[in-house]
């Protein structure tokens, strides 16, 4: 089911629901208003009668005769009453006044019988409607109905809600069509925005934007769309300069290693000559090797299924750093606050261990490298050179190397996967020089929430 049926059935349940309350409504106050005057006009002449003496109220029923069994008294074929209807009971006995048709009252029910005050009632009677006022005389000795007929107001009710049954039905079917209409210029916006993401996403044109306008729903959602536009086109730009740059990268150990192998297979080399070859040869390929995987670690993101969680970043440093004196001979000191973050711990380790290794390239063999953990903040100092000033915008950024490390082993992406993987974690990345010489390298990160 469309949007566009969805509004239209909405607004026609709508005002179906509001035409069925306000007919109901108009329909009892309608009749609360007809019935009013007749029931008034009833309990005035009921008021009237019971205020008469015997013989008054024979004289106004022209009452003129009793039969032979002293039980019924007899009224005239037509009275001068102006009800339609009328009816006395003299304990047992029974006057009636049938007007023109001949038509008894039904006799009281026990709630009719209410010493205090007349009581009103509505009575089919022979198919005619009827609305009946009691009255009671003389402690029930005397009982007075007063029957009115309620054909007029019948008609008059009829034709009231034939009209509102007609006036719903052709409500509720313009509210349907005005509905559709609305709808229509309702989703419109929701269809130009459809129209514009399925263009970006036939022609790959991510450099399209969904215009914008007004400040409604649709406008939230094209603007939001255009931010997710923002970020992917930003991720294929990264990912391209990531090809260009790994490309690049990749052709400077190729090519030393292209040319060891034509220099084995062209020449004859003496076994010393050969072995140098073969070295630099094997030093190529792990370089090369070292540098996929750290572009496939750049490119994908092999900590995303990793849970997120506290992490105690002194149990971080300490499993590195014991990795890291095996792999490396070298000492590696360590203080903590006990901080503990928000993050994934494996994630973490390989971040922390790229940091390490960068010191531990740039420190001298007998340099003391050191791991500082305050509130969050992992500080790796070494006793370095420390970094050009020209050059520390540019340490996290992928394959940058200095003047002075580009004769060091490496690909120039170890601090890069650092930095992408503290994005990760919403925490920011710092390098600075130590104080007191050296370099410091680090990151800081929020704790747990």
């Amino acid at each position: 089911m469309t949007i566009r049926t969805r509004i239209a059935l909405v607004s026609a349940t709508a005002v179906a629901v509001a035409v069925v309350l306000i007919s109901v409504f108009t329909f009892v106050g309608a009749r609360r208003q007809i019935m009013s005057p007749i029931d008034e006009s009833l309990l005035v002449r009921a008021e009237i009668v019971e205020t008469l003496r015997p013989q008054a109220l024979f004289a106004v029923f022209g009452i003129e005769r009793i039969d032979d069994r002293r039980d019924r008294i007899v009224p005239p074929a037509v009275g001068d009453f102006d009800a339609s209807y009328y009816q006395v009971i003299f304990g047992g006995g029974v006057v009636v006044n049938a007007g023109a048709e001949d038509l008894v009252l039904p006799g009281p029910s026990p709630d009719d019988l209410d010493p205090t005050e007349p009581t009103l009632r509505s009575e089919w009677v022979d198919g005619v409607h009827l609305r009946i006022a009691t009255t009671v005389r003389n402690d029930g000795d005397v009982v007075l109905q007063i029957g009115r007929t309620l054909t007029e107001a019948d008609t008059a009710m009829a034709r009231l809600a034939v009209l509102l049954l007609v006036a719903g039905v052709v409500g509720v079917a313009l509210a349907g069509g005005l509905g559709l209409l609305v709808a229509k210029q309702a989703v419109k916006p929701i269809d130009t925005l459809a129209a514009t993401v399925g263009s970006i996403a036939e022609n790959q044109s991510l450099s399209e934007r969904v215009n914008v306008l007004g400040d409604d729903e649709v406008a939230a959602l094209s603007r939001e769309f255009n931010s997710l536009l923002d970020e992917v086109e930003s991720a294929k730009q990264e990912q391209a300069r990531l090809v260009r740059d790994a490309g690049h990268e990749l052709r400077t150990p190729l090519t030393a290693l292209r040319t060891n192998l034509e220099v084995l297979q062209r020449h004859e080399v003496g076994t010393a000559e050969r072995a140098e070859i073969l070295s630099a040869a094997h030093g190529e390929v792990e370089e090369l090797a070292l540098l996929v995987a750290e572009v496939v670690d750049l490119a994908s993101d092999r900590y995303e299924e990793e849970a997120v969680g506290p992490v105690a970043l002194d149990d971080v440093a300490a499993a590195v750093i014991d990795r890291v004196e095996k792999r490396m001979g070298r000492d590696v000191a360590l203080t903590s606050d006990g901080s503990v973050v928000e993050g994934k711990r494996n994630a973490l380790e390989r971040a922390l261990s790229n940091v390490i290794q960068n010191a531990d390239k740039f420190s001298p063999t007998d340099g003391e490298i050191s791991v500082v953990i305050s509130e969050g903040t992992v500080t790796v100092s070494d006793e370095g050179s420390g970094f050009d000033t020209q050059d520390l915008p540019y340490v996290f950024e992928r394959f940058y190397r200095s003047d002075t490390a580009r004769s060091e082993p490496g690909s120039g992406l170890g601090l890069s996967i650092v930095k992408q993987i503290i994005d990760d974690h919403h925490g920011e990345v710092f390098a600075r020089n130590g104080p007191n010489g050296g370099g410091e390298v680090g990151f800081v990160l929020a704790g747990p929430s």
